[in-house]
Formats: C-alpha cells, structure tokens, sequence
C-alpha cells in the first residue's frame, strides 16, 4: 500500500494538536474504565500497598508523624468522598479555589471511581478520582491538614506503579494511539513529559488504510518499528497493578 506524502506532513501537526484538544475535553469518558473492586454503600477509602513507605531506619518520631497524617489522610479523604468537606484547589484547575465531589462528577448521583496510592513517596497516599460518566483525572494529596488539589488532568490518563502518569488513547481517521509519559515533581509539577505514536498508513486516495501501524512517531519523528519499539518500551512495561480502583 502506497503512503500518502502529505498525510505524513500532516500528521506531525496532528499528533501534536491532539494533545491539546484531548486535555481540554474533560466532558469525554474514557475509553475503558478501570478495573473496580466490589462496590461499597458508603465510601470506605482502602489503601493500596505502596513499596514508597518509611524505611526501618526511621526515627520512632518521624513513624508515628507519618502514622497521625496517615490516618488524618483517610479520615479526610473518607469525609470528602461522602460530601461532608472541600478540598483546596489552590491554582483553580476545576474551581474557583475549592473542590467537592460535584464538581469531579458529572452525573447526580457522583459515581465515581477511586484509588488511594502514594504518588511523592512520602508515605502518605494521594487520592485519585476518575468519574464512571465525565469528568476529568484527579489526583488530591493530603497537606497540613487540608484536601489539596494534586494534579488534574485528561481522563485518559492512568497512574502507574513507580508514580508517573501514562495516557494512552485510541483513536481513527486514520486508526492510530496516542500516548504520553508524564513525571511529576513531589509537589505535583511537571518536570517531563515524553509524546509517541502509532499510525496505520493510507493510500493516496486517503480512504484505503493499512491492516496495522507502521507509521510510527516518537517526539514528532518518524522512526521505524524497531526504533519505536525500543524507545517506548521504558514507558509501556512499567505496571499499574498496585493501584486498585474501587467505586463510590
């Protein structure tokens, strides 16, 4: 099948738009949702085992600090996910300055998936809240005493077990995967993000595709398979199985 020479121009432009557009749509549902445990009536937050936690060699001071705001975390946590308290969101990503469970979900009933898992390593787990019908990713984070507002981003972003952030999202015209590979400093800033692809080809007519991917796109360059396969491979292995999703 003959490759298209301007849609190879211009899917450079579009793999780098994409991205755009698919962070602003907050109102999509994802593509698959997560893999929930049995539902509860009322939310009662579980932790979800974290290889992060305080060494033996911490000071019996500095274990039973972490041990107060650990258990002031999921006291907190419990009462958000309830309705009963706010959270602080303090560069005002989805409020005017504060959160509650409305405004993570869109449907009247809040149905919401969530997680508890440490993203900083701090010993204390975030909160992480991705909404069965709308909605965008959250993560909240547990700080003096307050709710705070961690990271918030596209639903077709899932967090993975050595705390960066994969998106991954399928999509046609011609059939392809999107994907980024985001880090975040403790405080939930960005410090990288890596963007690749996979694009079946078209022929010159741009109706006919091909049968599988073999225009592939790392950091807006075109590189073999092999190539491709060998860059992404750091960023597609690492697991995600230690963070359990349960249902509000």
């Amino acid at each position: 099948m003959k490759y298209n020479p301007f849609l190879k121009k211009t899917l450079s432009i579009l793999f780098s738009s994409v991205f755009l557009f698919a962070l602003c749509a907050c109102g999509q549902s994802s593509v698959s949702a997560p893999p929930t445990t049995a539902a509860s009536p009322a939310p009662n937050v579980t932790v979800t085992e974290n290889p992060a936690q305080p060494s033996a060699e911490s000071s019996p001071q500095a274990s039973d600090d972490i041990s107060s705001a650990y258990n002031d975390a999921l006291a907190a946590y419990n009462n958000f996910l309830a309705g009963n308290i706010k959270a602080q969101d303090l560069n005002h990503e989805i409020s005017d300055g504060v959160v509650n469970m409305k405004d993570i979900s869109l449907e009247p009933d809040l149905k919401t998936y969530y997680a508890l898992f440490d993203m900083n390593g701090d010993g204390i787990p975030e909160l992480h809240l991705r909404p069965i019908v709308g909605g965008s990713y959250a993560i909240f984070t547990y700080l003096d005493g307050e709710i705070i507002l961690w990271h918030e981003g596209s639903d077709y972003e899932s967090p993975l077990n050595n705390g960066a952030i994969l998106y991954e999202r399928d999509g046609a015209a011609p059939t392809h995967i999107n994907y980024y590979y985001l880090v975040l400093d403790s405080d939930g800033n960005e410090i990288s993000r890596v963007y690749f692809a996979k694009y079946h080809s078209v022929d010159e007519s741009g109706l006919n595709e091909s049968a599988d991917y073999d225009v592939f796109i790392f950091e807006d360059k075109d590189v073999s398979e092999e190539e491709w396969n060998a860059l992404v491979n750091e960023y597609l292995s690492i697991p995600s199985d230690l963070i359990i999703w349960n249902e509000t």
